[in-house]
């Protein structure tokens, strides 16, 4: 067909677009941009064909640029949705879409207020909302899915019923964006209701991510099993993404059974899926069972499943610079790589791991990282925490409010509550709250490490820098457990170093 449209006698414009946005859906830029080239009359339908080949491959910056160029060649954009990459470009879009519109087009608000949620501008795209005066469906489910995003889970309902009480009808993708809302706050039974409404008040049959958003929702909220019997009786239970869903939530919950019998399920529907793999093996070495990730891998490596690299995009003055993973064509890769490292030592010393804690003896523990204690149900679900027997905190002493949180749990809950965390900082002072809430403990057990020293038991800490704040982020390496001897003659030495430079610094003033 393409053959014989090239050599064709006559000129087909027409057919040529066509093609273009065949090459551009397979993936094929460079013949899309060939054929381009070929056009005697470049119209606006051409070039949005460009552009969007461009941005469905990833390369929303190669689609910007011919965005303005297209402008500097005259011509004025139309409704099409541009999946822009810095919010100073988009920005500039709208400010074209501002002047090229004088009545207000319900697709071009939907893309700026999705552009503006993305670019985590949420004022800006509220705004584009709040002075759209033909607003519709599309423009409803626009903001209610940007807040979603975001995880504004109140605003998410809000909106849902506000649009409802403007008569207008929900579709299928804005209950979407508020079934993931309620799975993400742990509102368990206000997502079956409005799983429910959709066919019984409005007649619309749920899809497999409707399903998998509920799957996710009574996974996250530890009702695993309820989870995998809603798979099983769902009419589309042979829809792969709905045991994605099981598969991920099993994870974080560390139910090894569920996990393979997920698993295999998924790869029967979709066996080429290398995120699932990955998934998979991850479970694995969470539970030691290295055969098994072994296993997994060389499944991955025989059958030639590769999984895509990832890539993170980040803007720097008005321009946005992409990474894939282990890229190094950047210019200043070297200076990045080495910044990233010095990021993840100090997340390290921070405590932060994603979704485990790890042990002095490599255990992995599922746990969730929280600003304060007073997050902890509202974050974990309440069904979730009902079902809790034992809580373990660590890190305790940065938590303030560390004693009101383990009287109300151990007291009126009837929880048991490990609390793990430094008693006093390097000068032997009292640190955060942790002793206060030994009044409350049902017992106390001070742990001890080796002095690095003299291998005796060790009490304290001493710090090996002339740093003076109580807090060093980073600083894993200044520390070093001594027992008492050496603590006392240790902090002479740091005192006496620290007094010779503050003498020097003195000195040097003069």
């Amino acid at each position: 067909m393409h053959k014989n449209v090239v050599v064709g006698y006559v000129p087909n414009e027409y057919l040529k677009i066509k093609l273009m946005i065949l090459y551009a859906k397979s993936g094929d830029l460079k013949t899309m941009h060939l054929l381009f080239d070929m056009l005697m009359e470049k119209s606006l339908i051409s070039w949005n064909a460009l552009i969007a080949g461009y941005v469905q491959k990833g390369l929303e910056e190669m689609g910007l640029s011919f965005y303005y160029e297209m402008r500097q060649n005259g011509l004025t954009p139309d409704s099409i949705y541009l999946c822009i990459t810095t919010l100073e470009h988009g920005k500039r879009a709208h400010c074209v879409m501002i002047k090229c519109f004088q009545k207000d087009n319900v697709v071009v608000s939907s893309a700026l207020m999705d552009m503006y949620f993305k670019c985590s501008s949420l004022s800006d795209g509220h705004l584009v909302f709040d002075k759209s005066s033909n607003r519709n469906v599309v423009t409803w489910t626009s903001l209610i899915s940007g807040y979603g995003h975001h995880g504004r889970v109140a605003e998410v309902i809000e909106s849902f019923h506000r649009m409802k009480d403007e008569g207008f009808q929900p579709n299928y993708v804005t209950f979407l964006a508020v079934l993931s809302a309620c799975s993400h706050g742990g509102l368990v039974d206000e997502g079956w209701a409005y799983f429910s409404s959709m066919s019984r008040d409005y007649g619309i049959q749920p899809r497999g991510k409707h399903y998998a958003a509920m799957v996710d929702l009574l996974g996250r909220a530890g009702r695993l099993k309820e989870a995998y019997e809603f798979v099983v009786n769902a009419p589309c239970k042979e829809h792969s993404v709905i045991w994605g869903a099981l598969l991920g939530t099993c994870k974080i919950h560390g139910d090894m059974d569920l996990i393979e019998l997920a698993a295999r399920k998924y790869f029967e529907l979709d066996p080429e899926n290398a995120g699932k793999y990955v998934v998979l093996s991850n479970a694995y070495a969470a539970f030691g069972l290295w055969d098994s990730v072994a296993e997994v891998r060389g499944v991955m490596r025989d059958t030639e499943i590769n999984k895509e690299p990832a890539y993170s995009s980040i803007e720097v003055q008005g321009k946005a610079h992409f990474f894939l993973l282990g890229d190094k064509s950047h210019r200043e890769s070297e200076e990045i790589y080495k910044t990233i490292i010095e990021m993840i030592w100090i997340l390290n010393d921070a405590g932060y791991v994603p979704d485990f804690i790890v042990t002095h003896d490599g255990v992995k523990l599922p746990c969730c990282a929280l600003p304060n204690l007073s997050s902890f149900k509202q974050n974990f679900g309440q069904d979730a925490y009902d079902q809790l027997d034992v809580i373990g905190i660590d890190e305790a002493q940065f938590f303030g409010d560390l004693y009101d949180f383990c009287r109300e749990v151990a007291d009126h809950d009837g929880k048991t509550v490990i609390v793990a965390g430094l008693d006093g900082d390097y000068l032997r002072r009292s640190f955060g709250s942790v002793l206060d809430i030994i009044p409350l403990a049902d017992s106390v057990t001070k742990l001890s490490a080796q002095c690095e020293i003299c291998g005796k038991r060790a009490l304290f800490t001493l710090r090996k820098t002339e740093e003076t704040q109580t807090e060093l982020i980073g600083g894993t390496d200044v520390y070093m457990p001594v027992c008492r001897h050496h603590y006392v003659s240790g902090q002479v030495a740091v005192e006496a170093a620290r007094m010779v430079l503050q003498s020097q610094k003195v000195i040097t003033r003069r």
